[in-house]
């Protein structure tokens, strides 16, 4: 009788470990530029796997802050050249996902064609991510800089903390233009006016990855996660969104 307690025992307990396993989400953090196209993979993941994304989403030194602290996020998307020059984040290996794109974007009712445009008179609110931590803010001012916009328009720039927050101004009509990143663009073009590609040649190229947390791939949903990432499935949604 005590030999037959003992097995139920650890029956239980094992089943219980199995249980507790399988509970474990797959935990994610990037910039909150890539919310649409993430959001959309994710549900894909969990349709098809039943494992659960939990998403952290904002301004990049805010997740990668969370990154560090051991355990609360698995992988981390962003900008490659961010991403290894962050202070204290330990990574265990870059996954590749696409090629940021850089697009000028305006408002509806606002006549604009190209990204030159941006020197009319009337546009005179131009918004922009931070251009010290945001890499779309960054390739913003490469790109006001190098195609030598920028003493022109420096007294139209207003500068935010994300891209979102450049896309919810452009919607609303409280700015004129912005710089943003084609994956945004494209998820909000059917309330704004419309937006051009800028000249890859007029910024750093921007590579996003997915940084591996250390011990991250060791786990069995984190490990699904990474090979459904190279799947047809999620390299579709990240062709439509314009990586």
């Amino acid at each position: 009788m005590l030999y037959r307690r003992i097995a139920v025992f650890l029956l239980v307990l094992f089943a219980g470990t199995l249980h507790t396993a399988h509970a474990e989400s797959v935990r994610i953090g990037a910039g909150a530029g890539y919310k649409r196209l993430l959001t959309e993979l994710n549900t894909a993941f969990t349709a098809q796997t039943g494992v659960a994304v939990e998403e952290t989403y904002g301004h990049m030194g805010h997740v990668t802050t969370q990154a560090k602290e051991g355990g609360r996020i698995d992988i981390v998307f962003g900008d490659m050249d961010f991403l290894q020059n962050v202070q204290g984040l330990t990574v265990e290996r870059f996954l590749d996902i696409g090629q940021g794109r850089l697009v000028v974007a305006w408002a509806t009712g606002v006549s604009m064609e190209k990204p030159s445009d941006l020197l009319q008179p009337g546009i005179d609110r131009i918004a922009l991510a931070d251009s010290k931590n945001a890499i779309y803010g960054k390739a913003g001012m490469e790109f006001l800089t190098r195609s030598g916009m920028l003493e022109t328009l420096r007294p139209r720039l207003i500068e935010v903390s994300t891209v979102p927050q450049v896309t919810a101004y452009l919607i609303s009509g409280e700015v004129k233009a912005g710089c943003i990143n084609l994956t945004d663009a494209l998820g909000i073009r059917g309330k704004i006016g419309g937006f051009a590609v800028v000249d890859q040649a007029l910024y750093t190229p921007i590579r996003i990855v997915g940084a591996v947390l250390p011990g991250a791939s060791g786990k069995p949903d984190v490990a699904r996660y990474l090979e459904f990432l190279g799947s047809s499935t999620a390299k579709s949604f990240v062709e439509k969104y314009g990586l």
